[in-house]
């Protein structure tokens, strides 16, 4: 095992060695990218002065899975920072700061069904929570823990059981990018592990690369820059969630930015502002820790979002009791023996 160990360190280190050679031939490179929305490669960001208030949503999800049974239990909390003079000068929770948990009980999915129902509970229960707070709040800029938008693993086909979830899920996304142009709200998504390529696959226009776009950019950017600007897709009429949202999704952008030197770069999608402006707000918000970049605010609303593995437990023992075979655990779950 530990030869096996060693040869796979011995291969990390030359894939960073490589990647970080090849980010200084892409800075050096005078390629114009016809999908950068912006003609510098790399760009400086400076910190921003935030008077008003900048709101955050993010979901806590647990799931069980019984025997043809599956328990999924989320909830959804915003967080609003009021500042002044980039002060932080007060701070309010919606619906409050310890909401109550919601239920649902699937019958009869199957696996890739259950994977896309848990996303789609969880990206329910945030996106109303997220129309709630710009009505009732009105903040300046408003942040998602994750995309703008549903992943392509978020949608399954249009003949399953929970294809309605999905439109459910659709039109609340749509309900809520015209909540925010109506109330003059900056729609950020931000995302702390993206695996996404699209970076990746506008640079291949100039070098030869293979990785995923936060590994690559590590190398690439230093503190305190930021990519170009660039659209969420190359083509959203045939990109596979996009294409439900007809002209709406031309409007979500992305950019990668590196807030501290001890941590990766962030994905940002947004819809409106100036794209200097979304840069610095998320560059100011997350440089509170070294090693850690991520908008305080989000923090907190992922802080009080956050469910007990206990209240999991619980709901499966009241279910248990109340249907008796009816709600079985798997059969892997409830050995006797090993």
């Amino acid at each position: 095992m530990l030869d096996k160990m060693k040869a796979a360190a011995e291969h990390i280190l030359a894939m960073q060695a490589g990647l970080k050679e090849k980010s200084v031939q892409l800075r050096g490179s005078s390629h114009v990218f016809l999908d950068a929305l912006e003609k510098q490669l790399v760009l400086p960001v400076s910190e921003a002065k935030i008077d008003g208030a900048v709101a955050a949503v993010d979901g806590g999800l647990l799931a069980q899975e019984l025997h043809g049974i599956d328990l999924v239990i989320s909830r959804a909390v915003a967080a609003v920072f009021e500042y002044k003079d980039s002060v932080l000068v007060s701070h309010e929770y919606l619906p409050n700061a310890f909401p109550e948990s919601d239920y649902e009980i699937k019958i009869g999915l199957d696996e890739r069904e259950v994977m896309a129902f848990r996303s789609l509970f969880r990206l329910r229960k945030e996106i109303e929570c997220a129309i709630d707070v710009l009505e009732k709040k009105n903040p300046k800029y408003l942040m998602l823990d994750g995309s703008l938008l549903p992943l392509t693993a978020d949608k399954p086909p249009d003949d399953s059981d929970v294809a309605y979830e999905y439109q459910n899920v659709v039109r609340l996304y749509r309900k809520l990018y015209e909540a925010a142009r109506a109330k003059g709200c900056t729609l950020l998504g931000v995302i702390k592990d993206s695996r996404s390529k699209r970076f990746v696959d506008i640079a291949r226009a100039a070098i030869d690369l293979h990785s995923s776009d936060t590994v690559f950019l590590n190398h690439l950017l230093k503190e305190g820059e930021r990519t170009f600007a660039f659209r969420y897709t190359a083509d959203v009429k045939r990109h596979p969630i996009t294409r439900d949202f007809g002209n709406e999704a031309e409007a979500v952008n992305a950019m990668y930015l590196k807030p501290v030197e001890g941590d990766r770069p962030l994905r940002v999608e947004f819809i409106g502002g100036n794209y200097s402006e979304v840069a610095s707000l998320v560059y100011t918000l997350s440089k509170i820790n070294r090693t850690y970049a991520y908008p305080a605010v989000l923090i907190e609303a992922d802080l009080r979002a956050a469910l007990d593995p206990m209240e999991l437990e619980r709901a499966q023992k009241s279910l248990s009791m109340q249907s008796g075979m009816g709600a079985l655990p798997l059969r892997r779950n409830s050995r006797p023996f090993r």
